[in-house]
């Protein structure tokens, strides 16, 4: 079902948006939105790297109430940081990781990560403390 808000888009999103309007002299606004919603879906498909069941986990717990940085490149910097605190100071992760060497093994794989991957493994991670249905009966409905 279709959801009508109004929204504050920053100058970088309006170009993107140009971008993606398919025709016409003016910005189709849902269309572009929704495309760019598609785009990401597929970016975060083809760039989320091959993990174990207890890597995903320790990325869970690494960004569970975690605040992130308005920068998404900080945020893709910082995630090495991140697991090598939590198996320090986090028994969650330092289990779910097991020995030392496994937790360096991990965070140097992280290393060699290009920055989309890291935002791919930092959004799916995010989206695991999200999956609760999102409520489309809030105002601003269309019809």
């Amino acid at each position: 079902m279709p959801v009508k808000k109004s929204v504050r888009l920053v100058d970088e999103t309006i170009v993107v948006c140009n971008n993606l309007t398919l025709s016409g002299s003016e910005i189709n606004w849902s269309g572009s939105l929704n495309a760019m919603a598609a785009q990401f879906a597929l970016f975060i498909e083809d760039n989320t790297p091959q993990l174990t069941e207890n890597e995903w986990l320790a990325f869970y717990c690494s960004q569970n109430g975690y605040m992130p940085h308005p920068d998404p490149k900080v945020e893709a910097d910082t995630l090495p940081w991140h697991i090598s605190e939590g198996y320090q100071y986090d028994s969650q992760i330092t289990e779910f990781l097991g020995s030392k060497e496994a937790a360096i093994n991990l965070i140097e794989r992280i290393k060699s990560w290009s920055t989309s991957q890291r935002l791919a493994v930092i959004y799916k991670a995010r989206a695991y403390w999200r999956q609760q249905p999102v409520d489309l009966s809030q105002d601003d409905q269309e019809d």
